[in-house]
């Protein structure tokens, strides 16, 4: 399968907020991080399941928006509009996932809140 299929059936996956299915596109090594900071916000699919499981069931109107995908043998690069956030926030965001075969194995995010106007005002970690 194409990366490109793979992350718009992961990100169907995610606004489904279907967590075995969300997890299915994962390889077992997974790791999400914070492009910034590189601070690590999963590792392991024990560990996303967790971090995952608790933003689906807090999280009930969480809807990403794919504005822009980037494609580059293995790397996907999107554009995204989140909303729903934790606490209900609205956010930007730059996601770039590796995949390793059909499964994604790396997750980075350039994440900023967007205020009522519509800018980008600070970073959400």
């Amino acid at each position: 399968m194409k990366a490109g299929k793979i992350i718009h059936q992961f990100m169907a996956a995610y606004n489904e907020r279907d967590l075995e299915k969300f997890v299915s596109f994962m390889d077992p090594q997974f790791e999400s991080y914070l492009f910034d900071s590189r601070d690590i916000l999963c590792s392991g699919i024990g560990d996303a399941r967790k971090i995952y499981e608790k933003r689906f069931s807090e999280n009930k109107n969480l809807f990403v928006t794919t504005l822009q995908r980037i494609i580059n043998d293995n790397v996907v690069v999107e554009s995204q509009f989140i909303e729903g956030f934790d606490s209900d926030k609205t956010i930007h965001a730059i996601a770039i996932f590796e995949l390793n075969g059909d499964k994604v194995k790396r997750a980075s995010f350039v994440r900023r809140e967007v205020k009522p106007d519509g800018n980008a005002i600070q970073l959400v970690v």
